[in-house]
């Protein structure tokens, strides 16, 4: 009976099969290699994930893999290749050169493009709340990703400040209405039909540099 050639050795029939500049890299459960599952890995980051499966022997699994992330993937944009193991390794490399690889490169760059924004946003977040933390003394901050929570006691009542990306809530619990005052009127600037206390009527959010 003959002998079904080990994944690691079919990524290396793979890889040549494919040309250009795609790499066999050996998977690694700790320090140890795993015999049924190889990747093949692109310069540009690109990574796909061949397997074994332990419910399905003598057939490669073969998938795009992705950096971490929280990207919302939709049907299809993380299809697999199912193949019999003693296939043709060019047969599989045409496979993967006609349907996975250009599909998975197209999903690829929308989830760095995605993991690139919610950088941005965690950064955006994280400084807006602590900009706005420090301007309320005693106030306790909890950053989560592109969520960021302050709340401030003031005995009574209470200030809960919520960030959430670009959109900020503003909640007063039994606020002397000093406070409440206060918000109002920094509210009221911004809106173009309202004239503040001082005469100053408001102006369009756009025309201030935020």
């Amino acid at each position: 009976m003959d002998q079904r050639p080990a994944v690691a050795d079919l990524a290396h029939s793979i890889a040549l099969a494919l040309g250009g500049n795609w790499r066999p890299q050996q998977v690694l459960h700790g320090v140890h290699e795993l015999a049924h599952a190889a990747n093949l890995t692109h310069p540009d980051g690109r990574q796909l994930h061949l397997s074994e499966r332990y419910d399905d022997p003598g057939h490669l699994q073969l998938r795009g893999a992705f950096p971490a992330t929280d990207y919302p993937f939709r049907r299809g944009e993380r299809d697999s290749v199912r193949i019999a193991m003693d296939e043709d390794p060019a047969r599989i490399a045409a496979l993967l050169l006609d349907g996975l690889i250009p599909a998975h490169r197209t999903v690829h760059q929308r989830v760095k493009e995605y993991n690139s924004e919610q950088a941005a946003m965690r950064r955006s977040v994280e400084e807006a709340a602590r900009e706005i933390s420090a301007r309320l003394p005693g106030a306790r901050t909890r950053i989560d990703g592109t969520s960021a929570y302050i709340h401030m006691s003031l005995e009574p009542g209470e200030v809960r400040i919520g960030l959430e990306g670009g959109v900020v809530n503003v909640v007063l619990q039994d606020a002397p209405m000093i406070i409440a005052d206060a918000v109002v009127f920094a509210v009221s600037r911004f809106l173009p039909d309202i004239q503040t206390p001082d005469d100053e009527r408001g102006q369009h959010p756009e025309e201030f540099a935020l």
